[in-house]
């Protein structure tokens, strides 16, 4: 056998050895199923909000799981409020909620003001001082103009002084404590996502409390107080 017919079988024993390597290594490590991403808590842009309530209320059917959903409230609410609307219901002790963002927005008539979903913390002290945490998220996105900088200096100012200003939170609890919730006088709806939901890997659209008839934005033509 020559050189170059030597070199040849020696390229194709490699490959095969190669081939055979990556077979058996594809086999013990086998490539795990796809994280479900692309789901979003809140109503799609221009959507009925009375189609979104319907839609928000069938998520809720199903076996008694765990599931992260958005609670959106009737008006918006002070932090205690909103801690002791989530922590003390009906529902049996060990049936808890989660609670994973603070949602906020400070309302203005006739003024768009930013509306920000900060980490919540899952005791009653954090839970409440979100909203200085969502003071600072608040400054930090309002910029570009003057009068986004304006509206932006009221509302952490508003925020930081504790105000009434939560309009949805997102929690993690089971089914019939999501229905429980949904029953509540102060929740104007409650949306479940699937089971198999992750973490970290779904959207939120808040549903403001103004909005009564089409999921769209709001007037801003509305004087700015004083901060």
């Amino acid at each position: 056998m020559n050189s170059a017919a030597r070199t040849a079988c020696t390229v194709v024993l490699v490959v095969g050895v190669l081939v055979a390597g990556l077979y058996v290594v594809g086999r013990l490590n086998p490539v795990p199923a796809p994280v479900i991403t692309g789901d979003v808590l809140g109503p799609d842009n221009g959507e009925e909000v009375s189609a979104y309530l319907v839609r928000a209320e069938a998520s809720l059917s199903g076996a008694d799981d765990e599931r992260w959903a958005l609670i959106s409230l009737v008006d918006p609410m002070e932090t205690v409020d909103v801690w002791s609307l989530t922590q003390n219901t009906s529902m049996p002790r060990n049936a808890s909620t989660s609670l994973s963002q603070s949602i906020f927005n400070v309302p203005i008539d006739r003024v768009q003001t930013p509306t920000v979903a900060v980490p919540s913390g899952n005791t009653e002290s954090s839970f409440i001082a979100s909203s200085q945490v969502a003071a600072v998220s608040v400054l930090q996105r309002s910029t570009g103009t003057e009068r986004a900088r304006a509206v932006g200096d009221v509302a952490a100012a508003r925020l930081r002084a504790g105000c009434v200003c939560v309009i949805g939170v997102v929690v993690r609890a089971s089914l019939d404590r999501l229905r429980t919730l949904a029953e509540m006088s102060q929740v104007r709806a409650v949306q479940a996502l699937p089971a198999d939901a992750s973490s970290g890997l779904f959207s939120v659209v808040p549903l403001l409390p103004t909005m009564t008839t089409v999921v769209a934005p709001t007037p801003d033509d509305g004087a700015i107080p004083a901060a």
